[in-house]
């Protein structure tokens, strides 16, 4: 199975999640949770399109909408990831637009602004992708795939998942001390993903919420983000997808002027 670096994860599950007779949660062996985690750090990932919606719900006040595109690919050892995201109901509203380079050699963000791609330093990570969401393009990036990985125990969240502690590296100034990931027991894919700050306390949790089967492909149909600190939340919607879409590399690149990318034909969730 195998998991994007991002807001979507995509499971190649040609075959049926795997079930034990026994449903009982059984730990890993140090062997076992060493193979859990390597088949899901050194996953590939082939090229897609999703467009989603995101609700973003605060503790008190009113919804706010967002509606985007998110396309992925896998290259020369790079997850690549080109997110679009705009309020909703605005035709004035601009789009914010990201790109994404996650590798085990090091991680960049780029976002497009004055006609340029401009990195985005490592301190401003955590930064929400607009003003008032609770998802960030740390969140999208998942550096946290290519970093020393403790297993910590079997349990539940609703299903049968793996817990894995993740530090920060030495010197990561993107204000995150450690991530908690659950990893599920059928699909090797997260469930839960704990973000610590740099204080030790538990600042955002993102939740799997429900995944569909698509052209014998397994996604993910909804998740959520909740900030631990304002509980407010943001819950997002894929609603249509193309998957193994060939995209042309020019969609990840930052070496000409940001453009639109030509959206492939997307079929309904």
């Amino acid at each position: 199975m195998s998991a994007l670096a991002a807001l979507i994860f995509v499971f190649d599950a040609s075959a049926q999640p795997r079930r034990p007779v026994n449903d009982k949660v059984a730990p890993l062996s140090k062997r076992e949770a060493a193979e859990r985690w390597a088949e899901f750090s050194s996953a590939k990932l082939a090229d897609y399109c999703m467009s989603f919606s995101i609700s973003h719900n605060p503790r008190r006040g009113e919804s706010v909408f967002y509606d985007g595109l998110i396309f992925g690919s896998e290259r020369d050892g790079a997850a690549l990831t080109r997110i679009r995201i705009k309020k909703s109901g605005d035709s004035s509203a601009k789009f914010a637009d990201f790109i994404l380079k996650n590798t085990p050699r090091g991680s960049e963000i780029f976002t497009a602004e004055n006609g340029k791609w401009k990195k985005i330093p490592e301190s401003e990570w955590f930064k929400p992708m607009l003003g008032g969401l609770v998802y960030s393009p740390f969140d999208i990036l998942m550096p946290y795939r290519f970093w020393e990985a403790r297993y910590d125990s079997a349990g539940r969240i609703g299903q049968a998942v793996y817990f894995f502690a993740l530090a920060a590296p030495e010197g990561f100034k993107g204000g995150v001390s450690k991530v908690v990931l659950a990893l599920t027991r059928d699909f090797n894919a997260p469930a839960q993903t704990e973000i610590f700050g740099g204080d030790g306390k538990l600042v955002k949790t993102v939740s799997l919420g429900s995944v569909k089967k698509v052209d014998g492909l397994w996604i993910m149909r909804e998740s959520s983000a909740r900030d631990e600190l304002s509980r407010d939340k943001d819950i997002l919607r894929f609603r249509a997808a193309k998957l193994r879409a060939a995209l042309p590399a020019s969609v990840f690149s930052t070496d000409a002027a940001p453009t639109a990318p030509e959206t492939p034909e997307l079929k309904a969730l």
